[in-house]
């Protein structure tokens, strides 16, 4: 397996006629893993991101990781630096057309923007977690031996 060369980065030159322009960021990484001859498995085992979710980053279908987009994009540089393409570039093309703040919509101007926060009422049950209930317990027991203790 190749292995890549400390921060090294390779320029890329698309071939005559084809525009880097048109090549999603999947197509990129791809085509890069094979102009290495590295395989999935190998990338897998080096960079430690699985292999599926590598074979859904280079098939684009970035929503199919079930994971925060900050996880994604992290991946995304892992495996490009790797790959010995320009990870802050990567990166920002992830942010560009995958991340899930730029497939919102801008808000209309003055729309809520410094609406104050208010919290709701009538919501979720109070919820306790299994330690709290623990430590709950254990309390009132110490209570009760101790008033036994001097009553």
């Amino acid at each position: 397996m190749p292995e890549p060369v400390g921060h090294q980065r390779l320029a890329y030159f698309p071939p005559a006629g084809e525009s880097r322009a048109m090549q999603t960021l999947g197509e990129r990484l791809q085509e890069a893993r094979q102009r290495l001859g590295v395989t999935l498995r190998e990338a897998a085992e080096f960079t430690k991101i699985r292999t599926d979710y590598l074979q859904s980053m280079e098939a684009n279908q970035f929503e199919s990781i079930p994971l925060a987009d900050v996880y994604k994009r992290g991946f995304v540089k892992v495996y490009a630096k790797y790959l010995r393409l320009d990870d802050e570039k990567a990166g920002a093309d992830f942010n560009t057309h995958h991340s899930a703040k730029a497939s919102r919509r801008p808000l209309e101007a003055g729309a809520d923007e410094d609406a104050a926060f208010e919290p709701e009422t009538g919501g979720a049950p109070l919820t306790i977690s299994r330690d709290m209930l623990i430590y709950g317990i254990i309390g009132i027991a110490a209570i009760a031996i101790l008033l036994a203790f001097f009553i």
